[in-house]
């Protein structure tokens, strides 16, 4: 983009504050940033691997301390689906004017905020994948920490006859 700004008429270049708008949405955005898509796809990749640990027996936890950690990511699930509505507008291009330099930055808004990998609205439909899958397998690990549970109790009861 920056390539792009250069390009245009010193007239229809931005003020420093505009471009301090574009260096900080660059920076929330681009590659360096840790909402990047590599940074979401391993961290979707580790939530993965808590539900495979979590179905195969790789951990186990109790659902006293299971119970709390859960109800915090179903809310935050919540909450993401509560402003569903809200994230559409991000959407939309917003309308920046009809000249060239006002085009240009509208879309590259609309770009950072819901086209592709690494945009805002991507990065939020991610957080809401890896939020499920580790509720998900805290609830598998305590529902198998209560079945190992049961399993030594009915050992115990049996022994004890």
């Amino acid at each position: 983009m920056a390539e792009e700004l250069r390009g245009m008429n010193s007239a229809e270049e931005p003020s420093s504050g505009i471009g301090n708008v574009f260096s900080a949405a660059q920076a929330a955005f681009g590659s360096q940033s840790s909402m990047n898509p590599e940074a979401m796809a391993a961290a979707e990749r580790s939530a993965n691997n808590l539900v495979e640990s979590a179905k195969s027996g790789g951990f186990r936890v109790t659902k006293e301390a299971a119970d709390p950690l859960i109800k915090v990511l179903e809310d935050f699930v919540n909450q993401i689906k509560e402003m569903d509505s809200t994230f559409r507008a991000f959407e939309a291009a917003p309308p920046l004017g009809d000249h060239d330099y006002g085009q240009l930055v509208s879309r590259r808004m609309q770009e950072a905020a819901a086209v592709g990998p690494g945009s805002a609205l991507e990065v939020i439909r991610q957080l809401e994948i890896i939020l499920k899958k580790s509720a998900e397998a805290l609830l598998r690990a305590s529902n198998q920490y209560e079945e190992q549970e049961e399993s030594v109790k009915d050992t115990l009861r049996g022994l004890g006859e």
